[in-house]
């Protein structure tokens, strides 16, 4: 008659079981981390390795069998899981032997998981069933519960998780970082064509979806929710697409410290690089202001009129104007300054050859029923010949330019003996501005 062959109660289950959660967990636990481009080295597949102890009438097995390793959603009864796994003409030495299985990359979504295992020894006509194991899971892989599962491409490395808990504030994928130098979540693609460092997906119709979501709370460092860097020529460090490409929202921002919903920083190299580049239109809803820049608006000889109205007293070449009888000429030029502008300096470049008398040039702003005010105003100085003069203490209280409201122009008095006179070549009108014009 022959022998039933039986399995050791516990070395046989246990070292199998211990040996399934090393080989499961680690390599879960070590993708979680993510691997450097310059330490990535070939994909782990799904197989596990398998070891027990076989006995039969309390003497270890020595010899060849043939072994069906099936998995199952419960510990009795249910559904199978994948297909079984048959390993034929297995080397069994002192009751110990190893199987390499591999139930694919669907077998394992967190649910409960239990191994049936039969065996069939030479000179035996059937398989003997050794009953179900439980599969534990290990401490790295206990992130991988119910409701969630790791899927992919292992060939591209891309693995991605889905949380189908439709309650709550909940993430297909957490990660968080303490140190200096971490990162929540990172991702690599190394691919010259296609593919994603991070991709994220969100198809619920309610509340507020994030495809991907990061969150910086760091008070004291230069930290952000979501970074992304490109050392590709052709690459981009963040890319959107879509109904809208990419969505910042700032808030809680103050005049010291303003909130941004993107930032964006070009280095200051001699490379040609942009903080933000729109190939396209680009549409603003809202006031746009950027860091004020300094401008300027240069009057020639030529924009200025006399008050006489171009009479023979007034020799205008284009570059220079002056007098050119026995009394002092008043000349006029209007100023165009952008609206909003600040006016923060007035410079004259002046000639002056009448030792008696100085001329006078003022910046004035004009209601419409002509009321004035002063502005800035410089004076030349008798007999030097040529020269400039500046007024940066402009008045503030109408330095910032209005051009709904306010009209302005430039008044220059040269006076004259007959001989000696005072000419001007021009004015320059320096000015901030922080906004479009």
């Amino acid at each position: 008659m022959r022998q039933k062959p039986l399995r050791h109660p516990l070395m046989g289950i246990g070292l199998a079981l211990t040996l399934l959660a090393l080989v499961i967990g680690l390599p879960l636990a070590a993708r979680a981390q993510g691997p450097s481009p310059q330490s990535t080295a070939a994909a782990l597949g799904t197989a596990f390795t398998y070891q027990g102890r076989l006995t039969k009438n309390n003497t270890p097995v020595n010899g060849t069998c043939d072994f069906q390793f099936s998995l199952w959603d419960a510990a009795s009864g249910g559904s199978q899981v994948g297909s079984t796994v048959t390993k034929s003409g297995v080397n069994v030495q002192d009751g110990m032997f190893s199987a390499t299985l591999d139930f694919g990359s669907s077998a394992f979504t967190g649910d409960a998981r239990y191994l049936q295992v039969e065996v069939k020894c030479s000179g035996e006509s059937s398989y003997t069933d050794l009953g179900r194991v439980a599969l534990n899971g290990t401490p790295y892989a206990l992130g991988l519960r119910s409701g969630i599962t790791v899927q992919g491409s292992e060939s591209g490395r891309v693995f991605g998780a889905i949380n189908t808990d439709s309650s709550g504030s909940n993430a297909a994928l957490y990660g968080e970082a303490t140190s200096s130098s971490g990162a929540g979540v990172s991702g690599w693609n190394t691919a010259s064509s296609g593919g994603y460092g991070v991709y994220g997906r969100n198809t619920a119709n309610a509340g507020t979806p994030y495809g991907v979501y990061g969150l910086a709370s760091g008070s004291s460092a230069t930290s952000y929710g979501v970074y992304g860097k490109s050392e590709s020529y052709l690459g981009s460090g963040v890319g959107g697409e879509g109904h809208t490409g990419v969505y910042g929202k700032a808030a809680g921002g103050t005049l010291i410290n303003p909130s941004y919903g993107v930032y964006a920083e070009a280095e200051s190299d001699s490379s040609v690089s942009y903080a933000i580049y729109s190939k396209g239109d680009t549409h603003v809803d809202g006031l746009l202001t950027w860091k004020p820049i300094t401008g300027y608006l240069s009057i020639p000889a030529a924009a200025f009129v006399p008050a006489d109205n171009y009479s023979s007293n007034t020799l205008n070449s284009g570059a220079f104007i002056r007098p050119n009888g026995t009394l002092p000429e008043n000349v006029y030029a209007a100023v165009h300054l952008p609206h909003n502008a600040r006016i923060t300096k007035m410079t004259a470049h002046w000639k002056d050859n009448d030792p008696n008398n100085d001329g006078t040039i003022t910046l004035y702003r004009s209601t419409s029923a002509g009321s004035l005010a002063q502005i800035a105003q410089v004076s030349t100085s008798g007999s030097s010949g040529n020269g400039s003069s500046t007024d940066s203490n402009v008045n503030a209280s109408y330095a910032q330019v209005d051009n709904a409201n306010f009209l302005y122009y430039v008044n220059a008095y040269l006076p004259t003996d007959g001989t000696n006179y005072v000419g001007l070549y021009g004015v320059i009108i320096e000015y901030t501005i922080g906004q479009p014009h």
